[in-house]
């Protein structure tokens, strides 16, 4: 394919030289969009503790890391369109049937690369013209587990769907952390948080101890993006200060330098809006924003999310 013409995306007036976006699934991509309108150069770092759909199939047959996350983040960054319209094809029938292309694309690349994950998603990135890069949190395969009032749950799709969790990690507790996440961390200016769902995105990331590492020995800023709603299951009946709660309960010592909530329009989509109680959140944030940053339907618009994050790194 031609890298010529409208397919590809001119690069953006940056406001900061690097940022980091750490998260999962579509709520990360949203992230990673508004981070490529600020940034001259973003990092994704991707949970892959996933055990559901094709990236579930995909880690059961042929023992790889589940690809699902990483593959959405890559498109999400793509400035080749025509590619990330390929990359982002799901079959719908045959035995294929559920499965993206990307996501086999990206393990065939990786088998081509002598089983070398970060090579495969580089080289993915240069095919897509993505400004920055794509990592997983970790490279060890790895099982999300839960702990409720009932009894325990294991696996990603089983914890996303079950209320009132009170403990989530990871299993083996102690997995390495990617190189790259860790320089990534260090070079940052500034490092975005969701949104996405918080047990089962977000908090699977922090849960790595190299990455907690590297937050804790970071200069940027770091802003935590709330969701615009309840999750059915595992976040249903918690406002954003539970989310908070939350975070700081598996992250003790996490710092965070604003939060960025959701203030308008109600979005659609599954899930009472998120309470955003400012008083509670403010006898734990010393800075709490609150914009309209919804796309109009029931999603953070990239756009919003991008010039509300510019006010925070603006001189």
């Amino acid at each position: 394919m031609s890298a010529s013409g409208s397919a590809v995306d001119p690069p953006s007036s940056a406001a900061i030289g690097a940022a980091v976006a750490l998260g999962g699934g579509h709520g990360l991509a949203r992230s990673l969009r508004a981070c490529t309108r600020l940034a001259e150069h973003t990092t994704a770092v991707v949970t892959v503790a996933d055990d559901g759909g094709s990236s579930g199939r995909l880690r059961r047959d042929l023992d790889v890391l589940p690809p699902g996350d990483l593959r959405m983040a890559l498109t999400a960054m793509a400035r080749r369109h025509d590619v990330a319209e390929v990359i982002g094809y799901r079959f719908h029938r045959g035995e294929l049937a559920g499965h993206s292309l990307g996501n086999l694309v990206l393990i065939a690349m990786q088998d081509l690369a002598a089983g070398d994950l970060v090579t495969a998603l580089d080289r993915l990135c240069a095919l897509l013209a993505c400004p920055g890069r794509v990592l997983p949190c970790t490279e060890t395969p790895v099982t999300l587990r839960a702990r409720t009032a009932e009894g325990a749950v294991t696996g990603q799709v089983a914890v996303a769907a079950t209320p009132r969790l009170q403990q989530v990690w990871l299993d083996p507790d102690d997995p390495l952390v990617t190189p790259g996440v860790v320089d990534a961390l260090a070079e940052a200016e500034l490092i975005v948080l969701g949104p996405g769902s918080l047990y089962t995105s977000l908090i699977p990331n922090l849960l790595v101890p190299g990455v907690t590492a590297g937050l804790a020995a970071s200069s940027a800023p770091i802003v935590y993006v709330a969701n615009l709603r309840e999750q059915p299951g595992e976040t249903e009946g918690m406002g954003l200060v539970d989310h908070l709660d939350a975070l700081t309960a598996h992250v003790p010592g996490l710092q965070l330098d604003a939060v960025l909530a959701h203030g308008g329009d109600s979005p659609s989509g599954q899930g009472a809006p998120l309470p955003v109680d400012a008083t509670a959140v403010g006898r734990r944030m010393t800075q709490l924003i609150v914009a309209d940053l919804l796309d109009g339907a029931d999603g953070h618009d990239p756009a919003k999310l991008a010039h509300a994050l510019t006010a925070l790194v603006s001189p």
